[in-house]
């Protein structure tokens, strides 16, 4: 308005007021920085759902666990095949699949805890559920990129065993220590053996590692373990912690 004068807005062929080439960037770039804002939000979001279903596959897990070791006088199941063994307990594949890996076969994406050889950890496989010390703490089973789990001891890399290997063929070698995942949100899912899981960040339990390349290599390369007072408690069956 100039003195008593209005201005008329910018009319359109049909009368309408127009909106200008900047007023029109100014919105995009306003929608532009909330989508910024708001898609990683929502990506989290979707992770949060996805976890949430993944430790409820878990403790039907934990179940099967429970009934397989009443059926075979308090002894947990073998190594070999050990998903494979669950089976008749669960009735569906379904519950091993992690909805954020779907791409994986039914009998991948879970390590069973195994321990380690050199040095020597006793594991789960086999042992009697007396033998497990603080089972709460004990892990049974951690989300990994191997098919077994075990401690960040030992040397990385592949080395001679028995276990199989995520990603390849199925070969007679053993996995790296390091192969932790953090699909979820920077972490992932864990079942104790007392039967309860929940989301846990590997750098609590295991290693600042990210994941395993393809020889099993910790990556980085210069990741770290924890302290072996903190990995024996989760890792150690027979192990007390202070």
């Amino acid at each position: 308005m100039i003195g008593n004068t209005r201005v008329p807005l910018p009319q359109r062929p049909g009368g309408r007021a127009a909106f200008t080439l900047i007023e029109l960037l100014v919105v995009i770039a306003i929608i532009a920085i909330l989508a910024a804002i708001l898609f990683p939000v929502f990506a989290k979001a979707r992770e949060k759902a996805r976890q949430i279903v993944c430790v409820s596959n878990l403790r039907q897990m934990g179940n099967a666990f429970t009934m397989y070791i009443s059926d075979y006088d308090e002894t947990y199941p073998m190594t070999y095949l050990w998903k494979q063994r669950l089976q008749p307990y669960i009735k569906t594949t379904e519950i091993n699949r992690c909805p954020s890996r779907r791409q994986l076969p039914w009998y991948y994406g879970h390590g069973y805890n195994i321990g380690c050889q050199n040095p020597f950890v006793p594991g789960v496989p086999l042992q009697s559920e007396a033998v497990i010390v603080s089972p709460a703490d004990k892990i049974l089973i951690a989300e990994w990129d191997r098919c077994n789990a075990g401690p960040p001891c030992g040397p990385p890399g592949l080395f001679s065993g028995g276990a199989t290997s995520f990603g390849g063929q199925l070969q007679r070698r053993e996995m790296g220590r390091w192969a932790v995942t953090r699909i979820h949100n920077g972490g992932s899912n864990v079942l104790f053996c007392d039967g309860h899981a929940k989301w846990m960040n590997p750098s609590r339990y295991h290693s600042t590692t990210d994941h395993a390349d393809d020889s099993g290599n910790p990556v980085p390369a210069d990741a770290e373990a924890v302290p072996e007072e903190t990995w024996r408690k989760y890792w150690d069956v027979t192990y007390e912690a202070q």
